[in-house]
């Protein structure tokens, strides 16, 4: 009986997708206290005061190393070099969730800006040449992604067109969703019984500029349920996936995190 348990706590070990859930507003309580996110996530909430702190961090888990190959092509030996992002030792994360990355470019902008009243020219050059290194990085590290953006209502002078863009800092809003495998917008239905569901716009439309899908799988909606993303990436063939959720408060982005405990390194 006891090689049966220690069998089945092996598996169970292995099975489950260990995620990181990196936490800048203090919006963890909707999933749950630290300790049960520590249970069903595997690893411990963090949270970070500054974002300097949290890019270091960043770099202590992951790291750039230069990867040299020969290429077949025909019956030809291509040399290639190219950068790649590996774990460091000892680093077990099978997916990080940074919630949010508008509060997260606003800790930066406030460490910019220091005590002045607001940014100069130079300093909203650097906070989006930061910003996109940090997604470029974050898009290469050997784990899921998954990362919630508040969103911000901007008018289309031009064509009357009301768009949900995502708030974040300067101008790496406007391209930010190109680092991104999908990129989601919560949207809640109310039914005439008043119960709501949460769902996900992942098909692009004028009001939904930035929504997309890589798999081509999904539906244009579907419920906020992170099984049914991983089960698209399995399908693909993928390895990770990186996803961008953009929606207002209460819209379900912190609260979907839940269905991330459905998800496991077999599925």
């Amino acid at each position: 009986v006891r090689d049966i348990v220690n069998y089945n706590a092996v598996k169970l070990r292995r099975i489950i997708m260990k995620t990181l859930l990196v936490d800048l507003e203090n919006g963890y309580k909707s999933i749950g206290g630290k300790a049960t996110i520590e249970e069903k996530f595997g690893l411990p909430l963090l949270n970070f005061n500054d974002f300097t702190s949290f890019r270091n961090f960043i770099g202590q888990l992951w790291s750039r190393k230069k990867v040299e190959r020969q290429i077949k092509v025909g019956g030809v030996s291509v040399p290639q070099s190219s950068y790649e992002i590996i774990a460091k030792e000892g680093v077990d994360i099978d997916c990080m969730v940074i919630d949010t990355a508008s509060e997260m470019s606003k800790k930066y902008a406030r460490e910019l800006k220091g005590k002045a009243e607001s940014l100069q020219l130079k300093q909203w050059g650097k906070l989006k040449d930061t910003l996109d290194n940090f997604f470029s990085f974050t898009n290469a590290i050997p784990a899921s992604l998954v990362v919630n953006c508040h969103s911000k209502m901007q008018e289309d002078n031009e064509n009357g067109v009301i768009r949900v863009m995502p708030y974040i800092e300067g101008s790496t809003k406007v391209d930010v969703g190109k680092w991104f495998d999908f990129v989601f917008y919560t949207k809640v239905r109310k039914s005439k019984d008043g119960t709501r569901k949460y769902m996900w716009v992942t098909a692009r439309d004028e009001h939904f500029c930035h929504a997309k899908d890589r798999t081509q799988l999904l539906e244009p909606e579907i419920e906020q349920d992170y099984s049914i993303v991983f089960d698209a990436v399995k399908k693909r063939g993928w390895d990770t996936a990186k996803v961008l959720v953009i929606g207002e408060p209460g819209s379900g982005k912190t609260l979907s995190l839940r269905t991330l405990t459905k998800v496991n390194k077999e599925a």
